[in-house]
């Protein structure tokens, strides 16, 4: 069978395929990638004539293969979303194998418009966003060299064509984007990353906190409404861990309710306020968690956001998508001046008596030395401060008594390991303490005034309860490496073994060299921009920012008006489908003659019958109307030539056109009513 598929179209076809699919290559198992490849050099061979169409057997046994290959290739949490983009991927490469005619290839075709909108499920920063707008062009060509003359076309001419209509699509683009109401996600895709990006998570031993310092993985950003606070009093609350086994802390109590139990439990904040709070505006990166982090005190309208008795904010699902927040914190504040039974219990527990004696030891020896609850906590910071302790990213390992052992053996730690020695010698002279994890300080950058927190700035510090003063913040790592707090992670452990150590190709690693420092800040700027007016721009913002520019009632008034503009353009594309196909596209000579032809029986002369040629209804209307037979027997013999010869150049057969055009307008004038003449004479020439 002579394959059917133009040579050019195919070409196009192909290469759109593989670049529309190039980006979720590094996703693809490589046995699925291996058969992709299969498929593409098989339609090459088709094309060639080496092979011939895949016959029902193969395509069967195909499937069958195919479908428990990429099922098992996949394993884990949010692996469904990566299957069902490689079965789409696997399906269009299979279609290519069953490309006989035009239609087919436009199935193709539209199949990987869809595949570059799957791309952004995955990622949707500034350089996704070009890479699919270069999709679409590419795409477009590939649609455009079905429908024109690939002998009188050419790459050039189809790619200038596909930019056109592609530039012209764009203000209508943004005119929807701005203008069309926002609506929700009915679904969550929860899509699966590493420890490194997720960052802090709900458990914490010796080591985790310092695992992520090697990562220059963003965390997120925020903006405040005020001047940057102090890096001293950037303290990024996540979780409170108040669960302690010997060696791992856990959450518990209320942060382990659900969503929908917490906000039936919902009470008005137990803190108040000392002084001025602060508003900010927070974009967090995916991390498949449902908590957020703010700094202490946080209070916030945002309907899917709850608070737990500890201060956390959750929300009602993980955050699988950039997610933007506004929050108000106090940096002065005095929280749980009085603490119930149950949380004072949780705040006491420790792990059996036999584990870590010298630790309890030295804390009964202190408290009996101390006058009160915060004369001995500073008794204990006093120790950091004068014992030759060492903060680094790489502690030796600890054993069991992990406590113990860090305190008076190693002395050399992360800032878990100061946190939860610090609370466990709270607790065992019987002070009510907690861990809390989360981000300290952050990165300004000056062009856009915002703070970026990486995860090299995860942190862990302590909260301890004094009476009249509820819940102190308490950082024992700024007692060994105060720098640490005021100069920022950066500053501390740049020159440390491991610190960006999972990052290597990070700009952050020429952060002392000005200008790509400058040029890395810049980039990120564009970023937080896309992000905050783009990726974030929700119902809410789209009626902030539509109230601001036109108005309340306006905004209103545009909606409505733009939902009948709507429903009118669907009701008149619902009309032409189903009034069924269109006319079919004639050539201007039949467009003419048939004009003509319409005005003699307009004008009572004479009728043309369905399917007559021309030279019988010339002949027919010679006999009729004898006084128009030289007339019409010229245009008869032009259209004639105009539709059936084959002679002549383009030029000649455009000066013909023109000829054929002049004659039908001027018996149509003669033919004409005086009104329908008049109505004529302002019609184009034409018309």
């Amino acid at each position: 069978m002579k394959e059917a598929v133009p040579r050019l179209s195919l070409g196009w076809l192909l290469s759109t395929f593989v670049l529309v699919i190039s980006p979720h290559l590094l996703r693809l198992p490589i046995g699925v990638s291996a058969l992709i490849a299969v498929c593409i050099v098989w339609r090459v061979l088709i094309f060639r004539g080496r092979l011939a169409f895949p016959g029902t057997a193969v395509r069967l046994l195909v499937v069958v293969f195919s479908l428990p290959l990429t099922v098992l290739s996949y394993r884990g949490e949010g692996a469904g979303l990566d299957v069902a983009v490689c079965l789409l991927i696997l399906g269009t490469s299979f279609k290519l194998l069953e490309m006989r005619r035009r239609r087919d290839m436009i199935i193709v075709l539209c199949l990987c418009y869809v595949l570059t909108m799957v791309g952004f499920i995955y990622s949707q920063t500034i350089p996704a966003a070009l890479l699919a707008l270069v999709n679409i062009v590419v795409i477009t060509s590939a649609l455009i060299t079905l429908y024109r003359d690939n002998i009188h076309s050419s790459v050039e001419s189809n790619t200038r064509l596909a930019v056109r209509m592609v530039a012209q699509s764009i203000p209508l683009a943004i005119a929807l984007f701005v203008l069309i109401p926002r609506v929700a996600p009915l679904w969550s895709m929860p899509i699966p990353v590493s420890s490194s990006t997720t960052g802090v998570t709900d458990e914490m031993s010796p080591g985790d906190v310092s695992r992520l310092s090697r990562s220059a993985a963003l965390a997120f950003r925020v903006s405040f409404d005020t001047q940057t606070p102090a890096n001293e009093d950037l303290y990024w609350r996540g979780l409170v861990l108040d669960s302690f086994d010997g060696r791992v802390w856990r959450r518990g109590g209320s942060s382990l309710l659900s969503f929908e139990i917490l906000e039936r439990l919902r009470t008005p904040s137990r803190g108040e306020v000392l002084g001025e709070d602060i508003g900010y505006d927070l974009i967090l990166e995916p991390t498949q968690q449902s908590w957020l982090y703010a700094l202490q005190l946080a209070q916030t309208n945002t309907a899917d956001i709850v608070q737990d008795r500890y201060y956390t904010l959750q929300t009602r699902k993980p955050v699988t998508q950039r997610y933007r927040y506004q929050v108000r914190s106090a940096l002065e504040y005095r929280a749980d001046v009085r603490l119930s039974g149950a949380l004072r219990a949780r705040a006491l527990q420790l792990p059996q008596e036999d584990s870590n004696l010298r630790a309890r030891e030295f804390a009964r020896d202190l408290r009996r030395a101390s006058s009160d609850d915060e004369g001995y906590m500073l008794q204990v910071l006093r120790y950091f401060q004068e014992q030759p302790f060492y903060y680094t990213l790489t502690p030796p390992a600890l054993g069991e008594a992990s406590i113990d052992e860090f305190l008076f053996d190693s002395l050399q730690g992360f800032c878990e390991h100061y946190a939860s020695s610090f609370v466990y010698l709270m607790r065992a002279a019987n002070i009510p303490a907690r861990v809390v994890v989360g981000y300290q300080g952050g990165e300004v950058n000056p062009f856009e005034g915002y703070t970026m927190v990486y995860q090299y700035n995860a942190h862990a510090w302590a909260e301890v309860w004094l009476p009249g003063q509820g819940w102190v913040r308490v950082d024992p790592t700024a007692a060994v490496a105060p720098e640490r707090i005021s100069l920022g992670a950066q500053a501390v452990l740049a020159n440390e073994p491991g610190f960006l150590e999972d990052s290597r190709f990070s700009m952050m690693r020429f952060r002392d060299t000005q200008w790509l420092n400058a040029l890395r800040l810049r980039l990120d700027a564009v970023d937080y921009a896309w992000n905050r007016w783009v990726i974030s721009y929700d119902e809410t913002r789209q009626v902030d920012l539509l109230d601001s520019l036109l108005g309340q009632q306006l905004r209103e008034r545009i909606f409505l008006v733009l939902g009948a503009v709507l429903a009118l353009f669907f009701l008149i594309a619902a009309f032409f489908l189903l009034r069924g196909a269109p006319a079919q596209m004639r050539d201007p000579a039949t467009r003419l003659y048939l004009r003509l032809a319409a005005d003699l029986a307009g004008s009572g002369m004479i009728m043309r019958h369905r399917g007559e040629g021309p030279r019988d209804f010339c002949e027919r209307l010679a006999r009729q109307q004898p006084e128009l037979a030289d007339d019409m027997g010229r245009v008869t013999g032009l259209y004639v030539q105009c539709c059936y010869g084959r002679e002549g150049n383009e030029a000649g057969r455009e000066q013909l056109l023109q000829e054929l055009m002049a004659r039908i307008r001027a018996l149509r004038l003669r033919v004409a009513s005086p009104t329908r003449r008049l109505w004529l004479r302002l019609l184009p020439r034409h018309y």
